[in-house]
């Protein structure tokens, strides 16, 4: 199974997510597990099969619990 890099991104108004390995793809949300959610349905759509994800998050960043 294809490994694919999630970068997400934290904002102001919400979080975002794009992959450097899935071209055009991204996904923006409210909270980051509505985007993780996102990712985890997206990505293997964009794809057309199944991806593991390896999920990044910027230094310094903190996820809600």
């Amino acid at each position: 199974m294809e490994t694919v890099r999630v970068i997400y991104h934290h904002e102001a108004d919400g979080w975002w997510a794009e992959s450097p390995d899935v071209g055009g793809w991204s996904a923006a949300g409210d909270t980051y597990a509505e985007v993780v959610k996102l990712a985890e349905e997206g990505v293997p759509f964009a794809l057309g099969h199944g991806a593991s994800l390896e999920h990044y998050v910027p230094a310094g960043e903190r996820i809600p619990a």
